[in-house]
């Protein structure tokens, strides 16, 4: 795959839900359409539907790592870290369920998709074990393996995110996040 010039990745950015959550799931040509451009442009960037996919949950990883950072207080003992970390990556995903139901195909095996897995892993879950096995090591978390955990939580959250979107219910309801904020939370506090 190659980087596509910024302009295209804002637009492909902005159709993203579109091209990750709908079902069936559109071409690139229908894409392309999407979002103005060239059938041609398109399969010059992305050899195919897959490296688009992964194009576009590589950039949501990116973005919601950006996002995770900039909630996050440094100096906050680590127990509140992991509640601000999973509530903005709550909000963050239920602006954006078609991230969960990307990651959640990636998941199932397809290997076009391990760059996003990876990028995932680089930005999103690393952290995440990072700040875990702080907390464990500091007393204040339930943690006996830190990958475990992590996954736990992270599925716990694609799945939350996405069952309340494919009921109909809103995905973006600030309780919604708080509890099931702290629905996880009760899962790893000491």
């Amino acid at each position: 795959m190659k980087t596509p010039p910024p302009d295209l990745a804002v637009r492909l950015l902005e159709v993203s839900e579109q091209v990750l959550y709908d079902d069936p799931p559109p071409r690139l040509a229908d894409v392309a359409g999407l979002v103005g451009a060239s059938r041609a442009t398109l399969y010059y960037y992305f050899a195919g539907r897959d490296d688009l996919v992964a194009f576009l949950l590589t950039a949501h990883a990116r973005q919601g790592a950006e996002v995770v950072g900039a909630a996050l207080g440094p100096d906050d003992p680590p127990e509140m870290r992991l509640g601000v970390m999973v509530e903005t990556l709550a909000r963050f995903l239920g602006d954006r369920p078609g991230i969960c139901a990307g990651l959640l195909g990636a998941l199932g095996g397809n290997l076009g998709l391990r760059e996003a897995l990876e990028a995932n892993d680089t930005w999103i879950a690393g952290p995440l074990r990072d700040l875990l096995a702080e907390g464990a090591a500091a007393g204040v978390l339930a943690v006996e393996d830190v990958a475990d955990a992590s996954n736990a939580v992270l599925g716990a959250l694609l799945l939350g995110v996405l069952g309340r979107s494919a009921s109909g219910a809103d995905a973006t309801d600030g309780a919604f996040h708080r509890r099931i904020t702290q629905q996880i939370l009760r899962g790893v506090l000491r």
